[in-house]
Order: structure tokens, then sequence, then C-alpha cells
């Protein structure tokens, strides 16, 4: 990075008064930022100065860079590899100490991403003697007891606080402190560990499984626990972690610990959903009522990355979710048998990627009464079979079908996410760069989105079964017959919807550049 712009970076963060103004400088130049080479390298080594401004700049550039990569972009990739040479650099030359070591650790793991290799080993150096002699502080227990009463019985809450500390421990000493949690009987331990036969990483599903494991030998294992085993592995890839689950449970039935799955006292009042967004992320919301009060339980899926996150909150908070921000984007009351088969699709998906469902899915599964919810393979034709049983729609004449897919230019005005459908950066980049203005860019980007046409075709198809089960829709024949034409092989420019997709997509590439030329690359 140039001098002058390494001053400036420097500057604002000691002008940056607290997390907040990081988190603005983060909203205001993160596109700038990712898209400057040298900043990734300022921002894990710049000195002493600011230094915890730019460490939490940092980790807020490798949340943005995750999504970034996920989006179909092109500066998080860049932006990553950078951090994870100049973190390999570090290590190298002995200048890492532990405490910057550990903050790092936490930065990926915030950002949801796997720590660099240089790191893990760097933080491993020393663990063997650690776990040997118990691993862990001696006030362990007094931290945990601390942050359970911060969690005050919310069991989701306090798994997230006990992550919190597990990203601070060094790589091996993780699933160590999983499976000796997940080896105590008592009973406030159980959803946690639960919670952990679901963590993305396959040695912490490990060992979580294997405390189970134990306490189902000895009988100790709660039926309420035991009897959620069953859903729970097959959301889970088929690893060496779901083997030791797979042994735990059969444990559990021995010992005739597993019934059906406990529910707790809520009744599913109304479901609320969204179209797909441009990048594939999709909500969905379910109104809840119970003894104590109104509930909510929400799932965010993602085409390509199954199910993102699912948890449920209670009382005023979802209140006000369901009555926010979150009834703007939700804003099509469907009928409730819709919900099961997009998470099943959704489970299907991350699963393929190696990914476990995320661990709000047990309340939500618990609380929805979808106590056989397993994964399901979806393409877009399935899911045209599962909007149009009959085969209405390919019935339909020619001409007929026709004025259905011309309709496909009026969505965006009526279905406010359409307006966010365009290509990742990346692709428009890939595609535009070396051909000149004009026409030529954009047969280029048509050729580019041709080779798309898989994932368009699956994104307006799940759309098209959300407007199938939404009260008084009757898009959804739209919404079909185009998916239908997209899977048939039409040509893209003769679908009025993916001209407006080319369009969107040439206007987003080229407000990142405005912006990458504004930082002055």
């Amino acid at each position: 990075m140039p001098k002058d712009r390494f001053r400036s970076l420097l500057k604002e963060l000691g002008r940056a008064d607290g997390p907040d103004a990081v988190k603005r400088l983060a909203q205001d130049r993160g596109t700038s930022l990712l898209g400057t080479p040298g900043s990734a390298s300022v921002l894990v080594s710049g000195g002493t100065a600011n230094a915890e401004a730019r460490l939490t700049l940092f980790t807020l550039l490798l949340d943005q860079s995750r999504i970034n990569v996920e989006n179909r972009g092109r500066l998080g990739t860049g932006f990553l590899s950078e951090a994870e040479e100049e973190i390999a650099a570090l290590c190298g030359s002995g200048g890492l100490d532990l405490d910057t070591g550990v903050t790092l650790a936490r930065a990926y793991a915030i950002a949801e991403l796997e720590a660099p290799q240089a790191l893990v080993s760097a933080l491993a150096t020393g663990a063997g003697a650690a776990i040997e002699a118990g691993g862990f502080p001696e006030d362990l227990d007094a931290r945990i007891d601390g942050v359970r009463r911060e969690a005050d019985g919310d069991d989701y809450m306090l798994h997230g606080f006990l992550n919190e500390l597990l990203s601070g421990m060094p790589p091996p000493l993780r699933p160590a402190f999983v499976h000796q949690m997940a080896g105590r009987d008592e009973a406030w331990c159980s959803p946690l560990v639960l919670y952990w036969l679901l963590d993305p990483a396959p040695e912490v599903r490990h060992a979580a499984a294997a405390g189970l494991g134990e306490r189902a030998q000895r009988g100790s294992l709660d039926t309420a626990a035991a009897s959620a085993l069953p859903l729970i592995r097959t959301w889970v890839p088929a690893d060496d972690a779901r083997a030791a689950l797979d042994a735990a449970l059969r444990d559990a039935r021995r010992r005739e610990l597993v019934g059906p799955l406990e529910r707790p006292a809520l009744r599913p009042v109304r479901l609320l959903g969204s179209l797909p967004d441009g990048s594939g992320s999709q909500t969905f919301a379910v109104s809840l009522e119970g003894a104590d009060g109104p509930a909510a339980a929400l799932v965010l899926l993602k085409i390509g990355h199954g199910v993102k996150d699912a948890f449920v909150v209670r009382g005023r908070e979802a209140e006000a979710m369901l009555s926010g921000q979150l009834a703007q984007t939700c804003d099509m009351e469907l009928a409730r048998e819709a919900l099961e088969p997009a998470l099943s699709a959704a489970l299907a998906e991350g699963l393929s990627a190696g990914k476990p469902g995320p661990r709000g899915l047990i309340d939500v599964a618990r609380a929805c009464g979808l106590g056989t919810l397993k994964p399901q393979p979806m393409t877009a034709r399935d899911w045209l079979m599962r909007v149009d049983p009959a085969g209405e729609i390919a019935g339909l004449r020619p001409r007929e079908r026709a004025r259905l897919i011309e309709r496909s230019a009026e969505w965006p005005f009526h279905h406010g996410l359409v307006k966010t459908w365009f290509e990742g950066t990346a692709i428009v980049d890939e595609a535009v760069k070396g051909v000149g203005g004009g026409w030529q860019a954009k047969a280029a980007l048509w050729a580019a989105l041709d080779q798309r046409r898989d994932y368009w075709s699956l994104l307006v198809a799940r759309a098209a079964h959300v407007l199938n089960a939404a009260t008084g829709e009757e898009d959804w024949r739209s919404f079909a017959a185009t998916a239908a034409a997209l899977i048939d092989g039409a040509a893209l420019h003769t679908l009025p919807v993916m001209e407006h997709v080319l369009d969107t997509s040439l206007a987003a590439w080229q407000a990142e550049e405005r912006a990458l030329d504004g930082w002055g690359r």
C-alpha cells in the first residue's frame, strides 16, 4: 500500500472513537479497503499504535470478505489471501505475540472463517503440554458460571458466550474443552452439546459426540437430549464425527433413552417469507404463541450454502423483530406447509458442501413441530414439479406461456427483492475484462450469464414456490413459466428479467469501479 494511503488509514483509525466509529469506517470504506492491495497487511501488522481499532477493523473486513466471496464478488479473495500471507510471514519470523495471535484467531472465528494454517500451528505450539496438564485455567468453572449468569437461562446465548471463550483458546484445546463439557452430567450442559454437534469444525463435532457417547454408556444422558439425536444425525456430514454420533445414539437406544422429540409449549401461528435476493439469500419467519407470551422462529437460507442461520426469540424481542425491518423483507404470508420443503432442500445443499445445519435449527425444529425434517435435494425442475404438479404451465399454448414470460419485465416493480438480482462483480469483471465497451461488453456478459443458467433457474423456481404458497399471489405462474424457459434453454435475451439481471450486474460492477478509483488505486 502506498505510504500516503497507509498514513491516511492509520489516522482514521486513530480518530475512531470506539467500536461504533470503526464499524462506520468499515461500512463507508469497506469496498475500497478490500480492493486495495496492502490493506490486509497494514491491518494485521501495523504496529502497536491504534492496535485495538486496527484489529477490530480487520475483523469486520474479514466478515465482509467472506460475504463478498459467497456473493461471487471479486474483492474478498484477494484480501483473505493477503491476510493469510502476512500472518504466515509474521509467524515465520517470530513476530507474532500470543495476545495478537489469539485476537486474530478470534477474528476468523467471528467471521465464520477457518484461521490460516500458520496461525493455527503457531497457537498450537506448547498446547500438548497444556492438555496433559488439564488444559484450562484453574478459574475456568468460575468463568463459565459467570457467563451462565449473564445468559440468564438462554441456552443459545450461553453457547454463543462459550464459543467466544473457545475462540481465544489454542485450536488443540477446543475439542478437549467441548469433550469435557459433553461428558458432564449436569442438565444445563446437554443443550450446549447438541449445538456443538452442529459445529462447523469436524473435530468439535467429534468431541461433542464422544462426550455424549460416554454419558449414554453410563446411562446418565437425559431423554430430551437423546431424543434429538436421530434428527440431528441427518443434518451433519457423513464423517468420523457422525460415526461417533451414531455410536452414541445406539447406546442411548439400548438404554431406552430415546423418545419423541421434545416440543416447547409453543404453537405456530403464521409463516412469513421472502423471495430470494440476488445472492440467493431467503428469509422465513414463523410467528409463535405460547403460555409465556409471543415468540418467533427465524431461518436464513442461501442457494449453494444451505441453512445459514436459524434461531428462536421470545417476548418483546420477537414482537420487535416481526414488526420491524423483518416485516419489510418477509412481506408475504405463506401456507405453513411451505417451510419444511424449503428447509429440507437447503439442508441438502449445505451437506453437499460439507456444512452441517446451524445450531439454532434444533430450536426451530422443536418450536415448529418439524420432528421429521431431513435433507432432500431439489433441482429447479423438482421445484417446478412441486409448484405445478398438474403441469398447468407446460400445458399452456406457446403464446400464453410467452405472455407469462413477458410479465417478468414487471417483477422489479411488484417485488422489491427482484431489484437486487444481479451477478457478482467477479463474474462481470472476468467477462468484460479486455473487451470493448457497449455491445461488446454486453455480449461477453450474456455469455457469462448463460454459464450461470442453472443458478438463475433454481433462484426463479424457488421464488415461484414462495409465491405459490403466498396468500393472494398470482405471479407464481409467471415465475414458473420463466424458470421453465431457463431450464429448457431459451435464449437469455428473450427473457425480460434476464435483461434486468444483465443491466443491474453491469451497474453494480461500475459502482464498485468508481469506489475503487475514489480510493486512488
